[in-house]
């Protein structure tokens, strides 16, 4: 197996097993900071996705929810390297556009020597 084909379509941050979790228990955002002592505005944004799980955030909820704070880093990890190899992806399969005149197959031949390929219409 190669690591594209373990790649995911889109990557799952854990904020989302966070919300899963609130959802769950019918807790609050507010509760879940009032009880673990996590800044509000970084409770939502990590919740959101628009901000990594830290260590210390997977402890307090560890200690709160009972999510093992190890779960919540591996997550992040991996939704890291998940968003690292979708970009990637996303890259090689970038196509460009050139239009070149007949009358410079040097140019062409060129750029086909440097990306391994050309589409000659």
């Amino acid at each position: 197996m190669n690591k594209e084909s373990l790649t995911p379509f889109v990557a799952t941050h854990p904020g989302e097993l966070i919300k899963d979790e609130l959802k769950e228990r019918k807790m609050t955002q507010k509760q879940l900071a009032a009880e673990s002592g996590i800044k509000a505005s970084v409770l939502s944004e990590t919740i959101n996705g628009k901000r990594s799980v830290s260590l210390s955030v997977a402890v307090a909820i560890e200690k709160v929810l009972g999510v093992p704070a190890d779960v919540l880093m591996n997550m992040q990890t991996q939704y890291d390297l998940d968003t690292a190899n979708i970009a990637s992806r996303s890259n090689e399969n970038e196509t460009v556009e050139v239009i070149i005149p007949v009358r410079d197959r040097n140019l062409l031949k060129e750029i086909a020597r440097k990306f391994g390929w050309a589409c000659m219409l």
